[in-house]
């Protein structure tokens, strides 16, 4: 499943609903994009929106982040995150803004984007070839089709239960027996939206095609490392919440091999982040 036809995409865009990209997160890549990024500036964006600013304040200061001292203003945020930091929490604060669901708690699953994106850094920093950035954008975004597909079907919760406790089906198949469609696609429209980097949108598209990994088929190096990343990334942050992951008890080791990563390895950053937990 490399991409989706334009018929395929236009079917579903008319169907359900892709929210743009807010101008916040404009300003942002545009900065990104610049030789010398100005913290400072991002500040000043962040400070002219008080939601916003409270919000990334209470990021910063989770236990994710493992700070000795309380942050109280968002220059400071800014100066001890870094710019690439400071971006992807605030991408990350605009995408949960933009995909609020009224009348739906979704602070559990706002919580497992952000941990798995965090503990997605800590996987690409080991492995060569991929940016931690862009790993950290790819764990936050690869769901962001599901708050979308609870929007649209009603019954979208009893698909999402489904899947949790047939560890055998794909989650993806499930919704594309039902639905016609899948959170992997409408995630990917979504990137495609938001002017993300076709490396992501495709990570986005296949991260629960696990047989990309080892088909002939073309994906980029970059993609198909980004998609164990995520996966592996997904199954320690599931574990916080004393839950297993699926897709880990069938794959675990072939996505480890297929980075070059050692079972010691993996246990240093469980280490790192269970001490960030206590």
């Amino acid at each position: 499943m490399p991409s989706i036809s334009q018929t395929a995409a236009e079917k579903i865009l008319t169907s359900i609903r892709i929210p743009p990209r807010p101008g916040i997160v404009t300003e942002l890549m545009e900065e990104r994009r610049k030789d010398s990024p100005d913290l400072m500036k991002i500040a000043r964006m962040v400070a002219k929106d008080v939601v916003l600013s409270a919000a990334m304040l209470k990021t910063v200061n989770s236990p994710f982040f493992g700070l000795r001292q309380k942050v109280d203003s968002i220059e400071r945020a800014v100066l001890i995150l870094g710019f690439d930091n400071a971006v992807n929490i605030l991408t990350g604060l605009s995408l949960r803004s933009s995909l609020g669901n009224k009348g739906v708690n979704l602070d559990h699953f706002w919580d497992t984007a952000v941990n798995t994106a965090t503990i997605a850094v800590m996987i690409a920093k080991r492995v060569p070839g991929i940016s931690h950035t862009v790993a950290y954008t790819v764990g936050l975004f690869h769901d962001c089709g599901m708050p979308l597909m609870m929007e649209r079907f009603k019954d979208y919760d009893s698909v999402m239960r489904l899947a949790e406790m047939d560890s055998s089906s794909v989650i993806t198949d499930i919704e594309d027996v039902r639905y016609n469609s899948n959170h992997a696609i409408v995630g990917y429209l979504l990137s495609k939206n938001w002017n993300l980097s076709e490396t992501v949108s495709l990570a986005i598209l296949n991260h629960h095609n696990l047989d990309m990994l080892s088909s002939n088929e073309s994906l980029p190096d970059e993609v198909c490392g980004l998609i164990a990343v995520t996966q592996i990334a997904e199954a320690l942050s599931d574990s916080l919440r004393m839950r297993e992951y699926a897709t880990w008890r069938a794959n675990g080791a072939m996505l480890l091999n297929y980075l070059g990563m050692s079972e010691a390895e993996l246990n240093d950053i469980i280490d790192i982040i269970m001490q960030e937990h206590c």
